[in-house]
């Protein structure tokens, strides 16, 4: 009987059905009695505890937020029921005659004091980790709320689930990591002593207590068993604080030792590849000998990121295909162990292809493309994310190539059923954050490129005007380069029904726009023919210079739209002071510059994504360099002084740069994005605009903002 049962049998028994809730009992009665049993070790009190369990969960069935987890939310109560009989054995009693009532009184209080903050960690565990189980795909919310919440091990989460205890594990570490990615799990207590130290290391580490961090990380390597999870904190602690050869000296050596000492398996193995990962040069660092040693455990995770890491290192192409193609050959989507990164050789290959057309024939570029879709569903069944994602990149694919196009349409109409059905739509809007009318218009939209490349210009045409995107809803939206490609088909289809006059208007904007689409101006020569043929002797240099103006006067109406858009959204809000320091020890204060507009690019040099936006900020900064009234600063968290230190070497900003370790510039103004972030200050000292670091181009719109600033009274 599967999940989606137990979901109607609980529907049922909300609605009065004992009947149902029999069943239940039956369907369940057996594991629970084996869980409870093998706990307290007592086969008659299991079964006492056993009927408190199913009671218990009849009279609080009414709370269960989401019925599908109800086998893993009654495995917790009986585990609890376990837990609280086992606590209530009384030891054997001792003899008082020598002990003062005081002392009994005080022993007495001091236990329950230990009892109160042991049940109120307990219970703020179960909040933090309820909430962030909210986030995970069914088959590790399970076993996560098991092990967290239930405070079971893996041996008997596998039991309980009849799968192995190397799927509970696999589990567990692929929770843990997708939660480390969102940057949460780090603040998730732990109920094991090896992982507390794990996460120790790590909230020092975002705490910018570097030297802490590592202090503590040393124990890691005292640890036996083996505390990977610590090492690879530890690893990439020593990456990200020392310079690169004397990192990657106190990491090898590490690994080394640790090869040596633990027993080898593949848990081990795959720990020491990202040891090694965490240094500069990535798979280069991996020595041979232990690829081979991963290599020795098919349908691993470490096999797996063997195959991987070695196409990742080949600069040859043909040796890439060939490890990609080993990972698709030996593994399906049912048996990966992490789906995700079998995907990847998937859309690795493709992209092999597109710089190499030869490596595939059409058949088997095809080929490619469906194994692509299919690997692409199962991953969104796991994560519970909307199927139309995979439909979409499939087709796109099909589009890049011009590869069976009538499986394009197919693969749309699929896309078109599955929408349509209840729970994609609420893993669309839930997980994705989108809507069903948006996604159906992103499928007409493909339709429409489909048809363009058939050739079926009025099709085209037609489709892509009516679902066309809006493209005045955001000033990076209306120049980046989906859109001017955008443009460019609407011009193309145009000029296949002989609308020159549209077809022009919309070369126009795929040209001159600050990126121009490469066949545009071709596009427009085709349309000056068309034109000109027989009425004029303009030459098409003149019809050039005539096309552009009219477009730069569409482009100024835009920019105005935008530019009071922006200098109007004010948020009026009292800025937070901080003070912090430049890695030579010069102290800045926001408090100090009273009078002045302050423009802040808060930026997180640990995942570098900054730099491709130093060059709009030098621009705003030129612009602003010889005004006294206008303040530039940079500030840096996210990572060690090092980290900094290079990054300020590399790219060398003009303006002071701050180094805020604890991110609390982050957390006082509530950045939630590692993107590249900005803030203005008014001359009073409030708070007025913020903005993510997309928006800018050629300075603007930050150049808008400084200015509407300047001009207040």
């Amino acid at each position: 009987m599967k999940r989606e049962d137990d979901a109607q049998l609980i529907r049922g028994i909300l609605s009065g059905d004992d009947e149902a809730f029999n069943t239940l009992v039956q369907k369940y009665q057996q594991s629970v009695h084996t869980l409870v049993w093998r706990k307290i070790g007592d086969f008659h009190y299991a079964e006492e505890i056993t009927q408190d369990a199913f009671l218990q969960a009849y009279e609080k069935l009414a709370t269960l937020k989401d019925p599908c987890q109800f086998a893993g939310w009654l495995y917790v109560i009986a585990n609890r029921l376990c837990i609280t009989w086992i606590r209530r054995q009384r030891p054997v009693m001792q003899p008082l005659d020598d002990t003062s009532v005081k002392a009994i009184d005080n022993l007495t209080y001091e236990r329950y004091i230990l009892e109160q903050r042991e049940s109120e960690a307990i219970e703020r565990r179960c909040e933090i980790v309820e909430e962030l189980l909210t986030k995970l795909p069914e088959s590790e919310r399970t076993v996560m709320t098991l092990y967290y919440l239930g405070e079971m091990t893996t041996k008997e989460i596998g039991d309980c689930l009849s799968v192995s205890v190397n799927t509970i594990v696999s589990r567990l570490h692929r929770a843990r990591k997708r939660l480390q990615e969102t940057g949460e799990f780090f603040q998730m207590p732990s109920n094991n002593q090896q992982q507390n130290l794990a996460i120790q290391i790590t909230n020092h580490h975002r705490s910018g207590e570097f030297d802490k961090a590592l202090e503590i990380s040393a124990q890691a390597l005292e640890s036996n068993p083996a505390n990977l999870e610590a090492y690879g904190s530890r690893w990439r602690l020593i990456g990200e604080m020392f310079p690169e050869e004397e990192a990657k000296k106190k990491i090898c050596s590490e690994i080394e030792y640790t090869l040596r000492t633990q027993p080898e398996t593949s848990e081990v193995l795959d720990t020491a590849y990202w040891g090694y990962m965490s240094l500069p040069n990535r798979t280069k660092n991996v020595p041979n000998s232990l690829f081979d040693k991963m290599l020795q455990y098919p349908k691993t995770e470490a096999y797996l990121t063997a195959l991987l890491g070695l196409a990742e290192r080949s600069e040859d192409a043909s040796h890439q295909w060939h490890y990609y193609q080993r990972v698709i050959d030996e593994f399906t989507a049912s048996d990966a162990p992490i789906l995700s990164w079998y995907l990847l050789a998937y859309e690795q290959m493709l992209r092999l292809v597109e710089q190499d057309r030869s490596l595939a024939s059409d058949d088997y570029l095809d080929g490619l493309i469906d194994g692509l879709l299919k690997a692409h569903l199962a991953m969104c069944k796991e994560t519970q994310q909307w199927f139309g994602w995979a439909y979409k990149e499939a087709v796109k694919w099909r589009l890049k190539f011009n590869n069976r196009l009538d499986k394009a349409l197919e693969i749309l109409a699929c896309a078109a059923i599955r929408l349509s059905e209840k729970e994609e739509q609420i893993w669309l809007i839930e997980n994705n954050n989108g809507t069903v009318e948006e996604a159906n218009k992103d499928f007409s939209r493909l339709h429409a490129e489909v048809y363009l490349q058939q050739e079926r210009w009025r099709e085209a045409y037609d489709g892509l005007l009516e679902n066309a995107p809006d493209f005045l809803e955001a000033f990076w939206g209306r120049f980046n380069e989906r859109t001017i490609n955008y443009f460019y088909m609407l011009g193309r289809s145009a000029e296949g029904i002989g609308d020159w006059e549209t077809a022009m208007r919309y070369y126009a904007d795929a040209h001159f726009a600050p990126k121009p689409h490469v066949e545009a101006q071709a596009g427009l020569k085709r349309v000056y023919h068309q034109m000109a043929r027989g009425k004029t002797t303009d030459t098409f240099e003149t019809f050039l210079e005539a096309t552009e103006a009219e477009y730069r006067s569409r482009e100024a109406a835009d920019l105005e739209k935008f530019r009071q858009k922006f200098i109007t959204d004010r948020l009026n809000k009292k800025a937070t002071d901080f003070r912090l320091e430049t890695l030579e020890g010069e102290t800045y204060s926001l408090s100090a510059m009273i009078g002045k507009v302050v423009l802040l690019s808060v930026e997180t040099s640990r995942f570098g994504v900054y730099s491709d936006k130093i060059p709009e900020v030098k621009t705003v900064y030129e612009k602003f360099s010889k005004n006294d009234d206008v303040v530039v600063w940079g500030i840096s968290d996210g990572g060690t002084p090092h980290q900094a230190q290079e990054f300020l070497a590399e790219h060398a900003p003009p303006w002071p740069v701050l180094f805020d370790p604890r991110q609390e510039v982050r957390k006082a103004y509530q950045i939630e994005t590692t993107s590249s972030f900005f803030l203005l200050i008014d001359k009073t000292g409030n708070w007025q605009y913020s903005l993510v670091s997309p928006y800018l181009m050629k300075g603007q719109p930050l150049i808008w903002l400084v200015e509407a600033l300047l001009s207040d009274a």
